[in-house]
């Protein structure tokens, strides 16, 4: 993916005056296990909320510059100057990172699924969603662009390298087991290798303990679920799939992908026949998304949702877009979120 050394003196990182916490912050408290409902009994419309940022591993961050790398993409680069950064993906896990490495004051610009409170000031720089705004990425002066192909498109990108900017194209794992390794590997680029690995192994410990406090409040016939995403009212609905990440994120709630289990790798067309034939418990889909189709009752309009035990039950949990899939420092606090939403919402 990243090749390349830090650093052109070999000098090792400065000592920082204090270490941080094993872990950011405390997950949220789970249920009783003895005191849940039966999660199939429980209907209506729940939303995710309270995952806020990540913590800074230091609020001193010294990068150690020049860093020499050869990019996703091939291209050799040199980042000397890490004080303006555009950091751009479709799930906003980069801003996520970077605010964990403590370099908030050095992000310029973002995508609208870098939505965390204090990035809202700053200027979006796609358009609908994914699509680079060169003009408005070269309008900021970046000193360092951190991008992958989740946006583009492609003949942007190389825009904005052949002006002269440093561009680093990544190429994430985008897992929760890849957790570590993509903060390591963003941390390296910025020249934070160290700081970067106490947020991953942090990070890597939050996540594993809220998938063994949520096993305690699963039930043993699990609930089946599906992620839809859709914008707007007209042609853009999709089941997601394995590649696209929920199954990951399901599995670590205690659920089954129905999408998954019927061989929906990425993205596929919700009808009212794949919807039929999956018929999950519990439909999740990101916040923006219900809402673009005018709440549950638009939803329910569409072919063949009103049909599914979900639709039936008006069963939807919702995800803060800029959380759904991202899989950054916080996975483990949004997982533990969604399982109180998805089994206890009453109970929070």
């Amino acid at each position: 993916m990243l090749a390349g050394c830090s650093g052109s003196d070999g000098d090792a990182a400065p000592e920082r005056a204090s270490a941080a916490p094993a872990v950011s912050a405390e997950l949220p408290e789970l249920p009783d296990p003895a005191d849940l409902p039966d999660p199939r009994t429980i209907t209506g419309v729940s939303a995710v909320t309270g995952v806020g940022e990540p913590v800074p591993v230091t609020d001193d961050p010294q990068p150690q510059l020049p860093v020499e790398l050869t990019d996703a993409d091939g291209y050799d680069v040199v980042v000397d100057d890490v004080s303006r950064i555009l950091a751009l993906d479709l799930y906003g896990a980069y801003t996520k990172t970077l605010i964990g490495l403590g370099m908030r004051d050095s992000i310029i610009g973002r995508t609208v699924s870098s939505d965390e409170p204090s990035l809202a000031n700053l200027p979006v720089v796609t358009q609908g969603g994914h699509n680079i705004n060169v003009e408005a990425v070269l309008e900021l002066n970046p000193s360092l662009v951190i991008v992958d192909h989740s946006i583009g498109p492609r003949e942007a990108i190389d825009q904005i390298r052949d002006v002269g900017v440093p561009v680093v194209v990544m190429e994430p794992l985008h897992t929760v087991d890849g957790i570590s390794e993509d903060i390591n590997t963003l941390g390296s680029v910025v020249g934070l290798p160290d700081d970067a690995e106490v947020l991953a192994e942090r990070s890597v410990k939050q996540y594993e303990q809220a998938v063994a406090d949520i096993r305690t409040i699963t039930p043993e016939d699990p609930l089946r679920m599906a992620f839809l995403y859709a914008r707007g009212t007209g042609g853009v609905f999709f089941i997601l799939g394995e590649e696209d990440g929920v199954n990951e994120l399901i599995k670590g709630v205690g659920g089954i992908d129905v999408a998954t289990e019927n061989g929906i790798r990425t993205a596929s067309p919700a009808n009212a026949e794949s919807l039929a034939k999956l018929n999950p418990d519990v439909f999740i889909m990101m916040e923006k998304g219900l809402e673009s189709t005018n709440g549950v009752d638009g939803l329910l309009e569409r072919p063949g949702v009103a049909q599914t035990i979900a639709g039936q039950n008006r069963r939807i949990v919702t995800v803060p877009d800029g959380q759904a899939l991202a899989f950054g420092p916080q996975t483990g606090d949004l997982l533990e979120r969604l399982a109180i939403e998805l089994y206890a919402p009453e109970k929070k």
